[in-house]
C-alpha cells in the first residue's frame, strides 16, 4: 500500500509541475500577446499622428480650406470682387461695374476700348454677382473713396490711382467719349 500511495503522489507531483508550467506556459503566452496588441496601438497612434500633422502641413484644418481640384480651372483675373476695389497691388488702374450678362452686352464696345486701347489695368466688376447687388443704386457718388460708400447706377467706370477715385464716369456714352 505504500508503494500505491507512493506512485500516487509522484504522479500528483508530476501533475502539479505539469500544471504549473502549463500556468507559467501560459502567462508567457498572454504577456507577449499584451506586449504584441501595445505595440500594435503605439504603431497605430504613431501613423495617425504623422497623418495628421501632414494635414496640417497642407493646410486641411485652416478656416476656409477646399481640397483641391483635379482639373484644370482657369482664373480670370480681370474679374473682381467689390471689395477689393480700392486696394489693388498696382498703382493705377480701371474698374469697370456693368453687368457682365454674355459675352456680347449691349456695352460690349468699352469692353473693347479698355481692353486694346488703355495701356492700364482694367479690372471688372460683375453686379449680377449677389455680393456686388447691395451696392445698385438709383444715384451715383462720383466722390467715393471707399467701398462702403459705392453706389452703382448702370454702367460705370472709375480710375483709381493709389488707392484713391481720381475719375468716376456714370453711362455708356460718356465712357465710350472718355476713352476715345
Amino acid at each position: 500500500m505504500a508503494k500505491k500511495t507512493m506512485n500516487m503522489r509522484v504522479k500528483s507531483v508530476k501533475r502539479e509541475r505539469k500544471n504549473k508550467n502549463k500556468v507559467q506556459g501560459n502567462e508567457g503566452n498572454e504577456l507577449k500577446s499584451l506586449l504584441y496588441i501595445m505595440v500594435g496601438v503605439l504603431v497605430f497612434l504613431g501613423f495617425s499622428y504623422l497623418g495628421i500633422l501632414g494635414m496640417q502641413a497642407l493646410g486641411v484644418f485652416d478656416k476656409g480650406y477646399t481640397a483641391p481640384i483635379k482639373n484644370e480651372t482657369a482664373i480670370n483675373h480681370d474679374f473682381i470682387s467689390i471689395g477689393t476695389v480700392f486696394n489693388r497691388d498696382i498703382d493705377t488702374y480701371y474698374v469697370l461695374f456693368d453687368n457682365f450678362e454674355s459675352d456680347y452686352t449691349k456695352d460690349a464696345y468699352i469692353n473693347y476700348l479698355l481692353d486694346y486701347k488703355t495701356d492700364i489695368k482694367v479690372y471688372k466688376v460683375d453686379m449680377n454677382d449677389l455680393n456686388n447687388s447691395k451696392y445698385i443704386s438709383d444715384e451715383a457718388n462720383p466722390n467715393v473713396q471707399k467701398v462702403n460708400d459705392l453706389k452703382i447706377n448702370g454702367i460705370t467706370l472709375i480710375k483709381i490711382s493709389n488707392g484713391k477715385n481720381v475719375k468716376y464716369i456714370t453711362g455708356s456714352d460718356k465712357i465710350e467719349e472718355y476713352l476715345k
